[in-house]
């Protein structure tokens, strides 16, 4: 890959008008990154919950949830607009020089290391268990117990699984086809491939959406060729779901309020839907119910997070647990019921929270759009996705994001200039 690239997809060389982009590049590129996020978080989390509270008015955990997602995208606005890394984005700033083939060869060689020694290690791998018929409960323990459950030093295998596939890993596929490796589709079926063998649902899409946001910085990406990757996406899903739940619940059981966890899905295909639909607004209601219920509805002060319970001295409280006991019955020491990192904000620091993390995250939607960096652009759906159903300062420090930062502001992967064997025509003779 060139510089041209890059600055190709810098804000200072746009890639193509707003007026002449297609619908699906207006969907993926970072130019309207941060519409998008703002757009689904209102659907999902305003709209949504304002609907269900003007029909019942049982539960006020709907409306506050719908105004803290208000104020939440008012303050990302606001966030955006502040020029605060600006400075440091520009291709004059001082920053570290990496070789892009070193820093490649580098991160697939510790990424291969990583896959070899976890499926070694592992007791079983879930999508081989899955396709000889093992049933929903025994695929669920084999999940824990590829990567969560580890002891002692193996524990380590799920953070750096976390980091690499989650930040690292999809940006060097995003430069691999932005410079038309050789080896790119044989890297990206490698990585899908780690993606589906323990039956993490989605994870593949760490693949498939970075490439479609370099598409859409080319100005290649059309309508056809989105709605292809939205098809394959769906089937991987959904096969994945059919795969992992029962057919559905016994004759004799009620159905339960669709947006609540006490729904029973009549078969993969309505936990599929119910799952992407509902699971996201009503986790996020419980999470309030739990604040509530549980803690008072007392700020927690960052005891959610365990680097500022650690600073601060404040004992660590695992929300996420809470409400997966509040929604299922019983304590799970490996399942975690996330939601969205407008709630995380509340329930740690109220109101002024929400404002002050809405800021953050404005500033690094900013970020990504401005980069000069189009490995670090692609990146956004993630930050998105990560944001959409976890906390931010899990999403910086667990995922890996505070990485994506720094490398931003501080680190540009350049390929090896090319040595000219004959001198330019145009180049002047030295005295």
């Amino acid at each position: 890959m060139t510089d041209n690239v890059a600055m190709a997809a810098s804000p200072q060389h746009p890639a193509e008008s707003d007026a002449h982009a297609t619908w699906a590049e207006r969907l993926l590129h970072p130019r309207y990154a941060l519409r998008v996020f703002c757009a689904a978080l209102l659907i999902v989390y305003a709209l949504v919950p304002l609907g269900v509270y003007a029909t019942s008015l049982e539960r006020t955990e709907h409306l506050t949830l719908a105004l803290i997602t208000v104020l939440a995208v008012a303050a990302m606005v606001m966030g955006s607009k502040f020029p605060y890394f600006d400075k440091q984005m520009k291709r004059s700033s001082t920053r570290l020089v990496v070789d892009q083939t070193a820093f490649i060869a580098v991160t697939w060689t510790v990424f291969l290391l990583f896959v070899l020694v976890t499926v070694v290690t592992a007791p079983s791998i879930p999508i081989v268990s899955a396709l000889q018929g093992a049933d929903p409960n025994t695929l669920s323990e084999e999940r824990g117990d590829f990567l969560k459950r580890r002891e002692g030093a193996g524990i380590a295998l799920l953070y750096i699984s976390t980091f690499l596939v989650n930040t690292v890993v999809p940006y060097t596929l995003v430069l691999l086809y932005a410079r038309q490796a050789r080896l790119r589709h044989a890297a990206a079926a490698t990585f899908f491939m780690y993606c589906i063998s323990f039956m993490q649902k989605a994870l593949f899409l760490n693949l498939v959406l970075p490439l479609l946001v370099l598409l859409a910085i080319r100005s290649r990406l059309r309508g056809k060729t989105l709605s292809l990757a939205l098809v394959f996406s769906t089937v991987v899903l959904f096969g994945a779901t059919a795969l992992s739940v029962a057919d559905g619940p016994d004759a004799s059981s009620q159905p339960g309020n669709y947006l609540s966890a006490q729904y029973e899905p009549t078969g993969p295909l309505d936990y599929f839907i119910w799952r992407a639909v509902a699971v996201p607004t009503f986790t996020a209601t419980d999470s309030l119910v739990v604040h509530r219920d549980q803690f008072g509805g007392h700020s927690l002060h960052g005891a959610t997070s365990n680097l500022l319970s650690w600073i601060f001295n404040l004992e660590r409280v695992n929300i996420e647990r809470f409400v997966f006991e509040h929604q299922f019955g019983s304590w799970n020491e490996i399942a975690n019921a996330n939601a969205v990192f407008t709630t995380d904000a509340y329930v740690n620091f109220g109101w002024l929270g929400v404002v002050v993390f809405g800021i953050a995250v404005g500033m690094l939607f900013r970020l990504f759009r401005r980069s000069d960096d189009v490995g670090i652009e692609s990146l956004w759906p993630l930050f998105a996705f990560s944001l959409f159903s976890g906390p931010f300062i899990g999403t910086l420090l667990s995922n890996g994001f505070i990485y994506v930062v720094f490398h931003a502001l501080f680190v540009r992967v350049k390929p090896a200039q090319r040595r000219r064997l004959t001198p330019d025509a145009n180049d002047t003779a030295c005295p």
